[in-house]
């Protein structure tokens, strides 16, 4: 499926910048799944968030890209995870599943509420990207996902190495966050010791909480306060950036032609 003006994908410009930061969640409930920590065991020690910012430019590409590139980047990923040992449909569906609840955990978050309807379609959209990677069996709706999910965090979740080698690179000891590259050098040392916080916070305190206690994750009310702060002071700025800043280049042209084709 490829998607257009008239779907709601295009008329919400998918993630933001400044949603990028519940991303790491999605990559936390992905490395936690052990087929995927040792498939990505040796990437995460010389770039920690080079997957990230990989799955971040791939799903644009696939949603927003047209259906030529969108076909294009599909069968450069199925290609290149065949090598991967372990990997299938299943992985795929966890990936694509986990990244959905993300995105939904971020448009909850950080932006006005969604129609229970437009969140429901929003799911549909996303399932149906999915076909173009081979995965034929995604949930049916949204509390079918809900289910799965708890699924896998109850039965094949695990503390793995690649969640402890995340939450190091949450630190951010050296080189950038994803979208630190939006930030000038100069200012980089006075804004690292903040995003240093802000990563971990959302990563953490927006994952399942029965997946937090199987990590071993603590989190207290006064987290939980902390993190609320976080939110507020995002949408604060949020409303503040214009919108050509605030969102990506590509999900970006979309809305200005998906608002075009509805005017």
């Amino acid at each position: 499926m490829t998607l257009g003006p008239d779907s709601v994908t295009w008329r919400l410009g998918w993630y933001t910048r400044f949603e990028l930061v519940v991303l790491g969640r999605a990559v936390l409930m992905q490395v936690a799944h052990p087929v995927i920590a040792a498939a990505v065991r040796d990437g995460y020690r010389a770039d920690p968030f080079a997957r990230l910012t990989r799955t971040i430019t791939s799903s644009q590409l696939r949603l927003f890209g047209g259906e030529r590139v969108a076909a294009g980047e599909a069968r450069r990923l199925v290609e290149g995870h065949a090598r991967i040992p372990g990997a299938g449909e299943e992985l795929f569906r966890w990936v694509h599943a986990t990244s959905f609840d993300s995105l939904l955990t971020a448009y909850r978050l950080l932006r006005p509420p969604l129609p229970a309807i437009h969140e429901q379609r929003l799911y549909r959209e996303w399932r149906d990207t999915g076909r173009t990677l081979g995965i034929r069996d995604m949930p049916g709706d949204l509390a079918a996902l809900r289910e799965y999910l708890d699924d896998v965090v109850a039965t094949q979740l695990q503390p793995t190495d690649g969640v402890e080698g995340l939450l190091e690179a949450f630190e951010l000891r050296s080189g950038r966050a994803p979208g630190g590259e939006h930030v000038p050098r100069a200012l980089w040392p006075l804004v690292r010791p903040v995003a240093a916080r802000v990563l971990p916070d959302f990563a953490v305190g927006t994952l399942p909480p029965a997946l937090r206690d199987k990590l071993g994750l603590e989190w207290t009310d006064r987290d939980e306060r902390r993190l609320g702060r976080w939110v507020r002071a995002i949408r604060v700025m949020s409303a503040c950036v214009p919108a050509s800043l605030l969102h990506y280049p590509m999900p970006y042209r979309a809305m200005l032609s998906a608002r075009s084709s509805r005017a």
